[in-house]
């Protein structure tokens, strides 16, 4: 038996993930039994998106050794690139591509797979980021508990490492235990203005009959439901001038993909909110470990302000999951109002990277404040 906190023995192997992927899925499937994960880390989610991307990406799987007991995993990604158009600088991205078409799929809760029965404390964590010659490590959507594994907040580490956070976000989520203990009455623990508000909308929408709920039954249900959902979302999006989440190719092949191959794992919920008269919205979601984590969304907006079809797709899922005995309804990373107003908790997600030499840490520190300027001017003017 391995002497698993005996780190001082540590051995790195890389693994190419398009060419070894058997392998690979087992030393992946292997530590998903050792430690808490998010569907983000899920075999699920990582099979097609190994499977998504072009074989010519440079892609491996970093994997930890303590003799032949595989400790911690994970995915980097590679690629160069000349920044603000002059800086030629080598980007690696935890779990993601590093190529910015790719990694619009906005991988949050992430993290490193590590065994539980071990340590990870600077040495393990130190020794991950020190593997290869890069200038930037992007580490997309954060837990808190990767933050605070790594130690990266501590003053003297951030310094030595040159930690930047370039954006933090709540996520915000409902515990549904709440709302079984509250007899089912979802109301009874939001505020008066939302009770009154999603009353109002739902009274307005029962005029043309009651407001029902159905979940994609198979899988080409669940594929019909979301070719309506990225209808719905596009055309808000395009009223908006803004390019939808659907508008990347990609992006709309990779769920198709994921929607194919999870559906009968049970990984995936699209769900139809209606009345006798009008579709209010699709939500899809992912639903893994007695969690359901809200991706995206396609609603039917109406003129009038009474209408709220988010607020009322939402209520009418999160009551339908509480029903289903799940524990948590996830919004995921996003600071809108109604997140917020419609949630009974809150944990930060971060968005950060490491940059290794310290001129070009306060380089991007400084193009970083402009932006940030630029943004607040534009906001006043």
């Amino acid at each position: 038996m391995s002497d698993l906190n005996n780190i001082d023995h540590l051995n790195i192997k890389y693994y190419n993930p398009f060419n070894d992927f058997e392998p690979v899925e087992i030393i992946w499937c292997s530590l998903l039994e050792k430690t808490n994960h998010s569907y983000f880390l899920s075999w699920g989610w990582m099979a097609n998106w190994i499977k998504s991307l072009p074989s010519a990406s440079d892609l491996r799987l970093v994997v930890g050794y303590i003799e032949k007991d595989p400790v911690f995993a994970f995915f980097v990604g590679t690629k160069k690139m000349r920044k603000y158009g002059f800086l030629p600088t080598r980007i690696m991205s935890l779990n993601s591509s590093a190529d910015p078409y790719f990694d619009k799929l906005f991988i949050e809760h992430n993290s490193i797979l590590v065994d539980q029965s071990i340590t990870l404390r600077e040495k393990v964590f130190h020794a991950i980021l020190s593997l290869q010659d890069w200038d930037e490590f992007i580490l997309p959507g954060i837990s808190p508990e990767f933050l605070e594994n790594g130690r990266l907040f501590s003053n003297k580490h951030s310094q030595r490492l040159n930690f930047l956070i370039d954006e933090s976000m709540q996520s915000f989520f409902v515990e549904l235990d709440k709302i079984r203990a509250a007899g089912m009455s979802y109301l009874q623990i939001l505020s008066a203005n939302k009770r009154s508000q999603i009353r109002r909308s739902i009274k307005q929408y029962e005029k043309d009959g009651k407001i029902q709920i159905v979940e994609a039954a198979s899988v080409d249900e669940c594929r019909t439901m979301f070719d309506a959902l990225v209808s719905l979302h596009q055309q808000e999006w395009a009223k908006r001038e803004i390019s939808g989440a659907f508008s990347n190719n990609y992006l709309y092949q990779f769920h198709l993909d994921l929607i194919s191959s999870r559906f009968a794992n049970r990984e995936i919920q699209l769900l139809h909110i209606f009345n006798n008269k009008m579709t209010i919205g699709y939500l899809y979601n992912f639903t893994y470990r007695g969690n359901v984590l809200f991706y995206q969304s396609g609603f039917n907006y109406m003129n009038e302000n009474i209408y709220r079809p988010g607020i009322v797709s939402h209520y009418f899922a999160i009551l339908y999951n509480a029903s289903k005995n799940y524990l948590i309804y996830d919004f995921l990373a996003g600071d809108s109002a109604y997140k917020s107003s419609l949630s009974t908790n809150s944990i930060p997600i971060y968005w950060a990277r490491l940059i290794k030499k310290r001129w070009r840490w306060l380089l991007v520190k400084k193009v970083f404040e402009v932006k940030n300027l630029l943004e607040r001017l534009k906001i006043k003017s």
